[in-house]
């Protein structure tokens, strides 16, 4: 449902929607009893509210900054929403179950996709697969922590193999990389924090056997993708980044949130780049350059600050309750993070609102759990014994 909806602008942000997910939201932030600590992160999100209200001034179509402005508005609230409904503990578990499914439901598409439609880069309900390969990422290392931690039963299994089977569909070179390298993480903070065990041994074993097994697939997969098909793909992101940086060039205080595509193509940057007539309606696929462009140095320095602050949380906290089974679970949700953020550098989807949906109840769930578990309680205490540590 949307008050305003431009259906052929070319951001990612179309206008002033409000969807289920964001009534239901609402309906429940009302219900939910007041909370008993402020908000954490609110300072990381509050300057990022200001940094897109301040590119409205630059924008070229103001009205198009202000869409996202009211999509992070309504992942504000989804925020608040699930911080304050972790102070009952069963709904982490709730929440965790919910995404589980969303991700299991995904792997008999994606193998039908494959094997059925012939679909060599399978998308699953999803747009595209790099948009479903870094989802993926927001369940799979949660479970795979569980996993280990012999908890969550044989739902964290299942979850394991689904996010292996989606990761290997997508064929996306970003996806299977770095799922290798959250899991390898996962493990060896795991093995940190709790010790080695005959649990880990065993998998560890069959992680090395599955790798054998799956690498050549995945290896073979990749390369059906053609020479040309990846160099053409490659080529594509270069030029699109060299029209980021002669906008950026021009203004330094960027050109809006949301106007990426618009000055890209009204101001000439895509033709002087020499970007392909067909990529047009394309936008930089590096979420970092994207939002310098859009936002300014300043923009984009507020942006890292907000995504950075989880992300500690996530593994401080977790790493340092090492009997609490709900660190296990902090570090999954940092490594998820760290995921997401490193394949930026190579995707813009980060920005859309399905993929922002997912990372709010992710750092939703870090808020929550950390002050459950007296994170920012312990930081407080030990400030107080000793002022001079930052």
């Amino acid at each position: 449902m949307s008050a305003i909806f431009w259906e052929d602008w070319p951001g990612y942000a179309k206008g002033f929607e409000l969807t289920v997910l964001d009534a239901l939201a609402l309906s429940l932030y009302m219900s939910l009893p007041p909370a008993s600590h402020p908000l954490p992160f609110r300072i990381a999100i509050t300057l990022y509210f200001f940094a897109i209200l301040l590119s409205v001034l630059q924008a070229i179509v103001p009205e198009a900054a202000l869409f996202y402005f009211w999509q992070f508005a309504r992942m504000f609230l989804l925020y608040a929403v699930v911080v304050r409904a972790c102070a009952n503990p069963i709904v982490p578990e709730a929440l965790l179950k919910g995404m589980a499914a969303g991700l299991v439901i995904q792997a008999p598409v994606v193998l039908w996709q494959r094997f059925g439609l012939g679909m060599l880069q399978a998308t699953g309900t999803i747009t595209h697969q790099n948009e479903l390969g870094m989802l993926s990422h927001f369940v799979v290392f949660p479970f795979f922590a569980l996993l280990l931690a012999g908890r969550a039963g044989r739902l964290s299994g299942l979850v394991f193999a689904a996010g292996v089977i989606v990761e290997l569909m997508t064929t996306s070179r970003a996806t299977i990389g770095l799922a290798a390298m959250g899991y390898m993480l996962v493990f060896a903070l795991s093995a940190t924090r709790d010790g080695w065990t005959s649990r880990k041994t065993g998998i560890l074993a069959f992680f090395v056997v599955a790798t054998l097994v799956i690498a050549p697939f995945a290896i073979s997969a990749i390369a059906q993708r053609g020479a040309a098909q990846i160099e053409a793909s490659d080529s594509e992101r270069i030029s699109l980044e060299s029209a980021a940086s002669m906008m950026l060039a021009d203004h330094p205080f960027g050109v809006g949130a949301n106007n990426f595509v618009l000055a890209a193509n009204t101001e000439g940057y895509y033709r002087e780049a020499k970007v392909i007539w067909t990529n047009y309606s394309a936008t930089v696929h590096n979420l970092y350059l994207l939002t310098l462009a859009e936002n300014g140095y300043l923009g984009l320095i507020v942006f890292v600050f907000f995504l950075i602050n989880p992300l500690i949380v996530a593994l401080r906290c977790g790493v340092h309750h090492r009997l609490d089974p709900r660190g296990d679970l902090l570090v999954g949700l940092g490594i998820s993070l760290l995921a997401v953020y490193i394949q930026s550098f190579e995707e813009w989807v980060f920005i859309t609102y399905r993929v922002q949906y997912v990372y709010i109840m992710s750092i939703g769930l870090i808020a929550g759990l950390a002050t459950q578990m007296g994170y920012w309680r312990r930081d407080a205490a030990m400030k107080r014994l000793n002022p001079t540590r930052l």
